[in-house]
Formats: C-alpha cells, sequence, structure tokens
C-alpha cells in the first residue's frame, strides 16, 4: 500500500509545479458560470442568454451547412492579425529608433501622443475615401488602432535602460548592434509585449468597428445582424467569440514573452 502511495505521490508530483495563478484560474470558471446563469435567470427572457443557450447556440453556428459562423471568423482573424501584424513591424522598429535618438523622440512626442489620442472612428471616413470600403480599410483602421501602443511602449522601454550598463558596454568595447541585441533589447522587452498586449485588445476593437463601418463582413457584421434580430444566444455566442480571440492572443504574447525572458529572470516573475 505504501508503495503505491508513494508511486502515486511520484506521478503526480507535476501537479505541484503547476503555479498558483492557473489553479485560481481555473476556478474562477465555474464562478463566472454561475453568476452568467444566475444573470439569466434574472433578466427577462430574450434580453439575455445564458451559458448554456450560448454554447449549444455557438455548436450550431459552428456546424451549420451554410457556414457563416466560420466563414465570419476566418474573414475577421484575418484582418485582426494582419493590422496586428503590421503595427508590430512598424511599431517595434520606429519605438526603437525614438528611443534609441532621444533628440528625435523628444521632438516627436508631442506628435505621437497626439496621435495616440485620435480616436480612429474620426478617421475611418477619410480611410474609406482613400482606399475604398474592402479589406486594405479594415487592417488599415486596425494598423492605426494597434500602432501607437506598440510604438509608445517600445520608446519607454528602451529610455527606461540602465545608462551605467550601456556605458559599461561601451567601455568593454561593444557595438551598437551588440549592445542592442545583448542590453537595450532585454531591458525592454517587459515594456514592448506589454505595448503588444495593449495593441492586441485595442487591435480587436478596432476590428470590430471596422467590420460596421466599412463593408458589412466578418464577426461584426455578424453581430450587428444577430443583435437587430434579437437572436440573444447567438449574439451571445459571437461575443464569446471575440472574448476568446482576446484572450488567446494576448496568452500567446505572454507565452512569446516567457520564452524570450532569460531563465534567471522568468523564475523570479514566476
Amino acid at each position: 500500500m505504501k508503495t503505491e502511495l508513494r508511486q502515486a505521490a511520484s506521478d503526480l508530483a507535476w501537479l505541484a509545479e503547476i503555479p498558483r495563478h492557473v489553479w485560481l484560474r481555473l476556478l474562477l470558471v465555474p464562478l463566472v458560470l454561475l453568476l452568467w446563469s444566475a444573470l439569466a435567470r434574472v433578466i427577462p427572457e430574450g434580453y439575455f442568454a445564458g451559458p448554456y443557450l450560448t454554447l449549444r447556440a455557438l455548436f450550431l453556428m459552428l456546424t451549420d451547412d451554410r457556414r457563416k459562423f466560420p466563414i465570419a471568423l476566418w474573414e475577421t482573424l484575418s484582418v485582426y492579425l494582419c493590422g496586428l501584424g503590421a503595427a508590430a513591424l512598424i511599431g517595434i522598429p520606429a519605438g526603437l529608433l525614438l528611443g534609441l535618438c532621444r533628440t528625435l523622440g523628444r521632438t516627436l512626442s508631442p506628435f505621437t501622443h497626439g496621435l495616440a489620442a485620435t480616436p480612429v472612428v474620426a478617421l475611418i471616413p477619410l480611410i474609406i475615401l482613400m482606399v475604398g470600403l474592402g479589406a486594405e480599410a479594415k487592417v488599415l483602421i486596425v494598423l492605426l488602432a494597434a500602432l501607437m501602443p506598440v510604438l509608445i511602449a517600445t520608446e519607454a522601454g528602451v529610455r527606461g535602460t540602465d545608462p551605467e550598463l550601456i556605458e559599461m558596454a561601451r567601455s568593454y568595447g561593444m557595438g551598437a548592434l551588440t549592445r542592442l541585441r545583448h542590453i537595450i533589447l532585454p531591458a525592454a522587452l517587459p515594456s514592448l509585449m506589454a505595448g503588444l498586449r495593449l495593441a492586441a485588445i485595442t487591435g480587436l476593437v478596432a476590428t470590430v468597428i471596422s467590420e460596421l463601418y466599412t463593408a458589412m463582413t466578418g464577426l461584426g457584421a455578424l453581430l450587428q445582424s444577430l443583435g437587430n434580430s434579437y437572436r440573444m444566444d447567438s449574439y451571445f455566442a459571437v461575443v464569446v467569440t471575440f472574448a476568446l480571440i482576446g484572450a488567446g492572443a494576448t496568452g500567446i504574447l505572454t507565452w512569446i514573452e516567457r520564452l524570450l525572458t532569460p531563465p534567471p529572470e522568468r523564475r523570479r516573475s514566476h
């Protein structure tokens, strides 16, 4: 008996390595479902859908022969990922440039912050006049919404690098590219990844807005159609899909940050 218990303890030892916050997340799932069910009982029928009806509607939309939901999901994901990827490709180098060239960064700071504070919705008519109502306009809207968080966070991370480390690297004869790779980028990584996670959220919101203001396609158009017809179970299924997309995108970015973080720092933040 003792041998079996020791073997069982050895086989289940991996459970002790799971972080505490993961267990707390798992605990929150049934609590959220219970609260959701309670709200569905209180709110009049037809105005709200509980978790069972929502999940049932999601399953029915996924298995529907007309494939409206999978097509809309693909259209939304393609616009979202293209816009977010373009924001990262432009925002990270631009943020590095502004952070490394302090004079240039201080000169352009009022303009970058002014652009960051400008609502993307205000620019949609201009975007439509420039590129039309197609996918290009949607990607451009997502790009503009996600760009500034990445740029500003990257610039802040570069400026936050310890100047003594940079001076020490210079004294040891490290070149500019070596300093950038081994000192500046690791120091700026937490801020940079935080900017990407914020961009993932703002980009998803901009994706919905773009689908409502331009060509009516994707999950945003489906959401409006379901809301207008008061099909609340399917409506909430689309809302849950947006939440899953946002959680998945930020989760992947967190995982990438963990992979790029050196092991000592990774254990410290664990």
